[in-house]
């Protein structure tokens, strides 16, 4: 039964049949049911929240949630010095941003704030356009040249105030850049950021960070680089410095990171089996190091820097400066699918665990969201924390109302709190920056098992990590970007062409190459693959494999030499060939005219040239583009069954 046939005998729907008209749709889309759950849509929190189960889940969401709060404290903190801001500006930026995701965010799990990632990638924004260090005063004419601004009208603003305005109007773009990809459904362009990419690319810029933080671990001041090769110069003066290193500074730092590493390797693990709640080693580490600061004035005495003043209460709303938004265009599309890759895949991950579902494009509006309206605050932008969400996950919350927990202890340190952390030594947060790294450095143990898997996937590895290093994090994801779509386009290239054999009973079919007992298709005939959509791509090898076999059908023995790899050597010397076209999911107008060129061919050569089980979307496109005027309809079957069984009845 070939196409044509059971077209008939199943009832083929005709073209156009179940299409609606733009009007139709339009009817459909403005009914009130449709707003309303467009709206709820938009909105999770007012499905969810009606339905929310205070019995079963209250008790653990404010268990995590104040679990998930003693985390923010040192964290948010630490990747504020990280992002080259005052420390209580990570405060803000993981208030204002959880509390908002809490509306339109879908995923119950994720921790949403401060991360590593995203602060070393502010940071690199905010070091290249203002370069000076925090503890730097004098900082107008460098903002007045690179910014285009003059302080002088100005009187009396801070540099604080500039760099905050400028990473303020950062976090709009990188809002407006995700509304925008949540408006155009552009969520699928991040399934191009492969998982050897993250991974490569993240363990590139963990090294960056942890390069940023070691001047703050050893005591010393040192000017920060930017553009391609930064990290091996600030590698250099870490190493030309450690003469000169501030010996209290080393002795707080190593006790720091000795304190944090047995506490979460080794003690946590093991309460972990008792208790859903880990000790929170960073809140501890901060209070030892206030207490010990204060005791010992290490500031005053051994020169050691400090947080020192932090503001109580919230800072008045400004609005961005959007004049400054054409010059951190690059940085706000990469920042932004940081940012969102965090989100999703974590959030992926907790969703699958605990069986339900998270929206990406959502995802994307609630990003979108958070970053526009937070913005008009002093913050920077936000994404997900692995650390932070895994405890979250681990603590037993069940819905994102523990951000209110949360909220409420960073509340209560943002207002009332404040001044009892001024104290802390700057090294005691760079300790937790370079411990929270360790997961990401782990990555590294990827590498074994994609040589195995995949050579693409591990050169993708190797190069995002690399191109990252030897240059910038944004040049190195653009760059990482660009080799997997060129992975892509190498793998569609160069499909290749598998033959097949049969059982006893021709009903199954399977590569030669796999099994040593299948026997040929019969009457002379021979099966192959193509392993891949035809497109402009490689229709041009698709047809010379192709030909290659047809026109040399009067040689005994052939073994293909073309780009599209034919796995055996083959004879040729039959009438029937019959290409399993399934793996065609996708044909365009060159790919056409390759199966009309080999087609013509093969009539001339007297072989019959058999497509089978073309996928029903290339059919649909078939009819739609009357691509039977010039092919035989009857040589294609609906499946390789279908046409060894034409062949097995003597046709």
């Amino acid at each position: 039964m070939n196409q044509i046939e059971f077209d008939k005998v199943y009832g083929r729907y005709p073209k156009g049949y179940g299409k609606t008209s733009t009007l139709q749709r339009i009817r459909k889309n403005f009914t009130p049911k449709y707003l309303k759950n467009k709206i709820y849509e938009t909105i999770p929190i007012l499905n969810w929240l009606p339905k929310y189960d205070f019995k079963n889940n209250f008790f653990r969401d404010l268990i995590g949630g104040c679990t998930v709060g003693i985390m923010h404290v040192p964290q948010g903190m630490a990747y504020a010095t990280l992002a080259g801001v005052e420390p209580i500006y990570g405060l803000y930026s993981s208030f204002f941003a959880s509390l908002i995701y809490m509306f339109f965010g879908t995923s119950r799990h994720i921790s949403i704030g401060t991360f590593a990632v995203a602060s070393m990638m502010v940071g690199g924004v905010r070091f290249r356009l203002i370069p000076e260090s925090i503890d730097s005063v004098s900082t107008h004419s460098a903002a007045d040249k690179i910014l285009g601004t003059n302080s002088t009208m100005y009187p009396g603003i801070s540099n604080t105030y500039e760099v905050m305005t400028l990473l303020s109007t950062l976090t709009f773009g990188v809002g407006i850049v995700q509304l925008l990809m949540g408006i155009f459904r552009l969520s699928f362009l991040t399934t191009y950021m492969s998982d050897a990419l993250i991974a490569g690319y993240t363990t590139a810029t963990a090294a960056h960070v942890l390069i940023s933080q070691l001047n703050k671990v050893i005591g010393v001041k040192l000017p920060r680089y930017n553009g391609n090769g930064m990290l091996f110069f600030m590698l250099r003066d870490i190493i030309m410095a450690i003469p000169n290193a501030n010996i209290m500074a080393v002795a707080i730092s190593a006790f720091g990171l000795t304190f944090l590493y047995i506490g979460k390797e080794y003690i946590n693990p093991f309460v972990k089996k008792r208790s859903p709640v880990p000790i929170p080693f960073e809140l501890l580490l901060v209070i030892f190091g206030i207490i010990f600061s204060t005791l010992l004035n290490v500031n005053e005495k051994y020169h050691i820097s400090i947080v020192n003043t932090i503001p109580q209460g919230f800072p008045e709303p400004h609005l961005p400066d959007i004049s400054l938004l054409p010059k951190l265009i690059p940085d706000c599309i990469s920042i932004a699918i940081i940012c969102y890759i965090f989100v999703v895949s974590l959030g992926k991950l907790f969703a699958k665990k605990h069986g339900y579902k998270i929206d990406p494009t959502q995802e994307l509006f609630a990003l979108g969201f958070m970053e526009i309206f937070s913005s008009f605050l002093p913050v920077y932008p936000a994404g997900a924390a692995l650390s932070r969400s895994s405890v979250c996950e681990a603590s037993g919350v069940k819905t994102q109302f523990y951000t209110i927990f949360t909220s409420i202890l960073l509340l209560i340190v943002i207002l009332w709190l404040g001044p009892l952390l001024e104290p802390l030594p700057m090294c005691i947060l760079s300790c937790i920056v370079i411990i929270s790294l360790k997961s990401l450095f782990l990555q590294v143990k990827q590498l074994p098992r994609l040589w195995k898997v995949s050579k693409f996937d591990f050169a993708v590895w190797v190069i995002a990590c690399v191109s990252t290093i030897c240059t910038t994090v944004t040049l190195g994801l653009l760059i990482s970007f660009i080799v997997v779509l060129l992975t892509v386009v190498l793998q569609q290239q160069w499909p290749k062409f598998v033959t097949y054999g049969t059982d006893e009973n021709f009903e199954a079919f399977y590569p030669f190459k796999s099994y040593e007992k299948l026997i040929e298709i019969p009457h002379g005939a021979k099966l192959f693959k193509f392993e891949g959509p035809l497109h402009f791509a490689n229709s041009v090898k698709f047809v010379d494999t192709l030909l290659h076999l047809i026109s040399e059908s009067d040689t005994e023995l052939l073994e293909v030499k073309a780009d599209c790899e034919i796995d055996k050597e083959v004879s040729v010397k039959q009438k029937n060939i019959i290409l399993d076209c399934s793996a065609m999911v996708f044909i365009d107008s060159m790919g056409f005219e390759a199966l009309l060129e080999v087609t013509k061919t093969a009539k001339k050569h007297n072989i019959a040239l058999i497509f089978a089980a073309f996928p029903s979307s290339v059919l649909a496109v078939f009819d739609n583009a009357d691509f039977y005027k010039d092919f035989p309809k009857e040589n294609i079957f609906p499946s390789v069954h279908h046409a060894v069984q034409y062949l097995k009845d003597g046709n």
